[in-house]
């Protein structure tokens, strides 16, 4: 009896839950709908939200934070996906969608994997084949965030944004010395080969691992080149211009970082100019491709690309779940910095 009684306390918490649920996610995306409506209307686009209508507008895709496909965390039905696989997917997604004609990318980011960086930008590319991609850059664009930026057909900048950071680091720690001589601490290590331990904390490195790293290192910063190089002048045809541009992003291509203005006197961007602009910008280049007409900018529309039980319930999951204020080790890992998180990674990264 009593088995059977908890079972229905089971059972009836777990409708009061999904009642519960349904309510706030119901009233969430009515809210967000309240205000997506109330942000067209502010720039004068339509007054019923795209995906209800599927009436032609503009995607706005927001890549923030290191760009890696590190998921954040692992919560079950909660699980999050990171930031730039959720852009990459909603890339894949706006390029099949024909009622979205550009998109608008804001990228806010300070770099991250090599993997992930190019996986973004081959989204780019997809897309820009199909409809028009405008870049618009916020505080950051450097490393991987540039990377993912040059496919672009268009880039905006803010005067102030840090951006290029074109190159490659990898780093890792060593400790050996504290270990053995003040702690009295000896690794042991067993490998099937002499590489296997490459770039070992416990020890200092041997010059053949730096030159194997160094060998890494320029493989990646050569794709690295190569693919800005490709990305800002593939309209050009007059060979003069692309030699003389070439050589401008050749002389600002070693790992610095420069500001919106000084990145539009390099040749790494086109505009000056915020958001706004490159709202209007692309909405010139979408008129153009498909021959639209009309005064009025195209309405830009948000698009996540992907469905978060989290989201529908109106919350965040790293204000809800978030566990570094109880776990040290994951609170200090963040303070270092990010290439020694990934310290055998190669990263395009600004640190």
């Amino acid at each position: 009896m009593n088995t059977q009684f908890t079972s229905r306390k089971v059972a009836l918490g777990l409708l009061v839950f999904s009642l519960l649920a349904l309510l706030i996610g119901t009233f969430n995306a009515t809210r967000l709908s309240q205000e997506a409506t109330k942000t067209q209307k502010s720039e004068g686009g339509a007054n019923v939200s795209a995906l209800l209508t599927q009436k032609a507008h503009l995607a706005l895709l927001d890549l923030s934070g290191p760009i890696t496909m590190d998921a954040g965390n692992d919560n079950g039905l909660f699980q999050s996906e990171s930031n730039a696989v959720t852009v990459r997917k909603a890339l894949d997604k706006a390029a099949k969608n024909d009622s979205i004609k550009g998109v608008l990318l804001r990228i806010n980011s300070p770099g991250g994997t090599v993997g992930m960086s190019q996986e973004l930008n081959e989204a780019v590319k997809r897309v820009s084949k199909k409809k028009p991609v405008v870049v618009s850059m916020g505080d950051l664009a450097a490393s991987g965030g540039y990377y993912t930026a040059c496919a672009a057909d268009l880039i905006v900048t803010n005067p102030g944004t840090l951006t290029a950071s074109i190159g490659v680091i990898i780093s890792t720690v060593e400790f050996s010395e504290l270990m053995n001589n003040k702690l009295g601490i000896h690794a042991v290590t067993v490998k099937s080969g002499k590489f296997k331990d490459l770039l070992s904390p416990y020890r200092k490195p041997r010059p053949e691992e730096v030159a194997l790293i160094q060998t890494i290192i320029d493989d990646s910063y050569q794709d690295f080149l190569n693919t800005v190089i490709s990305g800002r002048t593939r309209f050009i045809t007059d060979t003069a211009e692309k030699t003389a541009l070439i050589a401008k992003i050749k002389a600002v291509a070693d790992g610095r970082v420069v500001t919106g203005r000084q990145a539009l006197s390099a040749g790494l961007a086109d505009k000056v100019g915020d958001q706004d602009l490159a709202h209007t910008e692309l909405d010139r280049l979408a008129k153009e491709r498909f021959h639209l007409k009309g005064k009025d900018r195209l309405p830009l529309e948000a698009d996540s690309g992907t469905f978060s039980m989290l989201e529908f319930l109106g919350l965040k999951s790293e204000s809800l779940l978030n566990p570094t204020a109880k776990d040290p080790a994951a609170l200090a890992a963040k303070m270092l910095p990010f290439s020694m998180r990934y310290a055998n990674q190669p990263l395009w990264i600004l640190e």
